[in-house]
């Protein structure tokens, strides 16, 4: 259990420095718990599974608080209450040991926060190959959830020293950009068709679904909960397609390139929810995907992940294959954004 506790602190520690203190003292206290309470240690043990054991119980306590569970609603910012999360926390051990059962299954989902300011990194790579290729793009998103990234094009976007999209779209993005400006943001960008894949995909028109995804953004960060709101309302009046399925199968039926358009395949925050196995498969299915590319029928890898403490986005076209180009770099919430100097 000690590691498990470490495991906690350690997720404790990058919501603190992501912003969300909430989210870091509860997690802080529940590592502290389960190292001395043998009982909670048990019941909180499934969560050694997991690669973000954090991340679980975080958006299952959440889960509780938002469909109205009074002794959680009572401090979770996200519900109106007042902030106390130690006081949330003795709410919640009360919560895993009375009723361990129902908290079960909610432990085990996996997070999916789909944030949609990663839409801008997205962007920007999307001009980039916009500008190069002058044809209309072929989206394919990994690891989808429930589309919000796949919209991209719904939303307005704010750089400071520079703007895109609709003026009147419910989302404005206004990402913390740290230096420098995307190249190529003026270019038009034509999508010919969007579809993705996950294991468990969401759906915006579901209530439940919606839940679920909200239950993933910590619980003080009021910005990110309203961009999602946001986004949900564009997601509702936007289908698009989400396959319930592996990348390891869908990609070789839906990635393959086509003549007359440029087919990306992309990806955002995924690789660390991969085993080492998995994410070796991701990158050989997309080179061969690569191999298959022509002048008239080309195509490129959009990646937003982890390298070295920042994540960075980075594009890789073919037929050549060449060395990825980087776009920027960020956290994972795509705040503090360093835009790449242009290629």
């Amino acid at each position: 259990m000690s590691d498990l506790a470490t495991r906690l602190e350690r997720q404790a520690s990058a919501c603190e420095a992501m912003g969300s203190a909430f989210t870091a003292v509860l997690l802080r206290e529940a590592a502290a718990d389960a190292r001395r309470e043998l009982l909670l240690a048990a019941l909180l043990q499934p969560l050694s599974n997991y690669a973000r054991p954090g991340l679980h119980l975080a958006g299952a306590l959440h889960y509780l608080a938002l469909v109205g569970e009074p002794a959680l609603a009572r401090h979770y910012p996200s519900t109106g209450g007042d902030g106390d999360a130690r006081s949330a926390w003795m709410a919640a051990r009360v919560a895993i040991t009375s009723s361990s059962s129902r908290l079960a299954p909610l432990l085990a989902r996996i997070p999916q926060t789909n944030e949609p300011a990663r839409s801008m990194p997205l962007l920007a790579a999307f001009a980039w190959l916009s500008a190069r290729f002058e044809m209309p793009l072929r989206l394919r998103e990994v690891g989808a959830s429930a589309g919000l990234n796949l919209r991209f094009d719904r939303y307005r976007y704010d750089g400071g020293n520079w703007q895109w999209g609709d003026p009147r779209s419910p989302l404005v993005l206004r990402n913390r950009i740290v230096s420098g400006t995307p190249e190529d943001v003026d270019a038009r960008i034509i999508v010919d068709d969007r579809i993705g894949c996950d294991l468990n995909p969401l759906d915006a028109t579901k209530e439940e679904d919606r839940l679920r995804l909200t239950s993933f953004v910590w619980p003080d960060q009021t910005e990110r909960l309203a961009r999602l709101h946001n986004a949900l309302i564009i997601a509702r009046e936007s289908p698009v397609g989400i396959d319930a399925e592996a990348f390891a199968t869908w990609l070789p039926r839906k990635g393959i390139p086509r003549r007359g358009a440029l087919t990306v395949v992309f990806h955002t925050v995924v690789e660390e929810h991969l085993s080492p196995g998995a994410k070796s498969e991701l990158a050989a299915t997309i080179r061969g995907l690569g191999d298959g590319a022509s002048s008239e029928a080309p195509f490129a890898h959009v990646r937003m992940e982890l390298e070295d403490g920042r994540y960075r986005t980075s594009v890789q076209v073919w037929p050549n294959g060449r060395d990825p180009v980087p776009i920027c770099e960020s956290d994972g919430h795509a705040q503090g954004i360093i835009w790449a100097a242009p290629v």
